[in-house]
């Protein structure tokens, strides 16, 4: 896979890598129809340099979000038939540009910072010439990343039909995961390959860990079955480097692939990140080189579209890394450079209560929607498992209530949490006794994260 970053992007190609998407909708973004298209032009390492396109027949809409310093836009439009919109708004929402029914024209667009494009398109036959004079930009698509319990079945057929049925049906191609990069390139193989070889000897490498799973493997091959021009983008630091990423070291050397090839040194990176990983137990490092990872990937698709699969703790916009609260998670350090361009979503949040029950307190019932239990067996033993209750209208007859320093990050709930809400908690121990707390959502910070935090009740239930 061919890789040419662009981090010097002018913003005025910026726009003609729009253009482009719009144009290539129905491989990209599957928004419209496509009936034939022709591009030409050519990419410098100081980005887009000039570009020309022709198409017909394109139906629908796309819009997108640019990130640019200030400069000028020049755009040529030839019609020849149909129509064609353009609106551009700045970061507060203003119009700064609004041209409905384009015909054959020309016009100049002075550019601000944030720039959101929208270009509507109907039965538009022509093509676009543009140039322009502007800083430096960066062009991305949107990320929608989904956080996960590894291995999870239910889960994994979730996140089959989000991409099956919704992005890939879409025109979307590009799938981020949570392996090493050598390991997604053996999936890009296998996907062209007509057996499973690769598949079962990454397969075999994953033995110990939570990839090791049947569910896992049918994730994949459902993926191949149905989904057969996915690219996977393996972001994570080098985990099985002494077997997986030796091994694609060896499969580059044998296919003729000289040490200095972009594929040859990113995996020799992969693997020294998953060196530096294990032998150091850093889970910051670790944090921080996804992060880096996923930006490489995701700039280099030069403003197309992807969706991610990760583990839940690395998805919260809002969230620490797991392990020491002390540095932004990968998806908190991705929002703070994509703002809006990405989306995110804890696919082991439940988001409908199971069955709402009735609970009194100090002579007064509130509706609780039940949300189900968590087994904590595994994490301490002397429990069985933990069962969460939400209180609903009770924030007024608790907000004053003293607290006792007892914290529970939102991450540790099976649903999404807002400010102002209430909720029991029922701890069941092993010996079947039972402890309940009571906690607030006051918008409270703990070590970095959201965190509910007990209170004392006014009255004994």
């Amino acid at each position: 896979m061919v890789r040419n970053k662009a981090k010097s992007l002018k913003t005025a190609m910026a726009i003609v890598g729009i253009v482009f998407v719009v144009i290539a909708a129905k491989y990209f973004l599957g928004i419209g129809t496509q009936y034939s298209a022709t591009r030409t032009g050519y990419v410098s390492k100081e980005g887009w340099r000039n570009w020309s396109a022709s198409y017909i027949m394109l139906d629908g809409w796309m819009q997108h979000t640019l990130h640019t310093e200030t400069g000028t836009l020049h755009v040529d439009v030839k019609t020849e038939s149909g129509s064609i919109s353009m609106e551009m708004k700045d970061a507060d929402g203003n119009i700064i540009f609004l041209q409905n029914n384009i015909g054959t024209s020309s016009f100049v667009v002075e550019v601000p910072g944030k720039t959101v494009i929208k270009i509507v398109a109907d039965h538009h036959k022509g093509g676009f010439d543009i140039s322009g004079n502007t800083a430096a930009a960066a062009l991305t698509g949107q990320l929608f990343l989904y956080g996960e319990e590894h291995a999870d079945k239910g889960i994994l057929e979730r996140e089959f039909e989000l991409w099956s049925a919704y992005y890939h049906k879409d025109g979307m191609r590009d799938l981020f995961v949570e392996l090493p990069y050598y390991s997604a390139e053996f999936l890009n193989l296998w996907m062209r390959s007509d057996n499973d070889d690769i598949l079962n000897q990454l397969y075999q490498d994953w033995e110990g860990t939570a990839m090791y799973s049947q569910d896992v493997i049918a994730f994949y091959k459902q993926i191949k079955q149905d989904c057969p021009e996915t690219i996977f983008h393996g972001t994570d630091v080098g985990h099985q480097y002494d077997t997986t990423g030796n091994r694609y070291l060896a499969y580059l050397q044998e296919s003729g692939q000289d040490k200095e090839s972009e594929q040859y040194q990113l995996a020799l990176e992969c693997i020294e990140q998953g060196q530096y990983y294990y032998q150091h137990s850093d889970n910051v490092y670790r944090e921080n080189k996804m992060t880096e990872n996923i930006i490489r990937e995701f700039e280099s698709l030069n403003g197309a579209d992807a969706m991610g699969i990760y583990g839940t703790a690395h998805v919260g916009i809002t969230a620490m890394d797991y392990a020491t609260h002390s540095v932004p998670c990968m998806a908190n350090q991705l929002y703070k450079r994509y703002e809006d361009a990405l989306h995110t979503k804890d696919l082991t949040l439940v988001e409908n209560a199971y069955m709402v029950d009735t609970i009194q307190i100090g002579g007064k019932e509130y509706t609780a929607s039940y949300f189900g239990k968590m087994d904590l067996s595994a994490l301490l033993p002397e429990y069985q498992y933990r069962e969460f209750w939400r209180l609903e209208d009770a924030y007024a007859d608790f907000k004053d209530c003293p607290t006792t320093g007892n914290v529970l990050p939102y991450h540790n709930y099976p649903m999404e949490i807002g400010n102002g809400q209430i909720f029991v908690i029922a701890y069941t121990k092993t010996d079947g006794s039972v402890i309940r707390e009571y906690h607030r959502s006051d918008g409270s910070i703990w070590q970095g994260n959201l965190a509910t935090e007990e209170f004392i009740l006014p009255d004994v239930e």
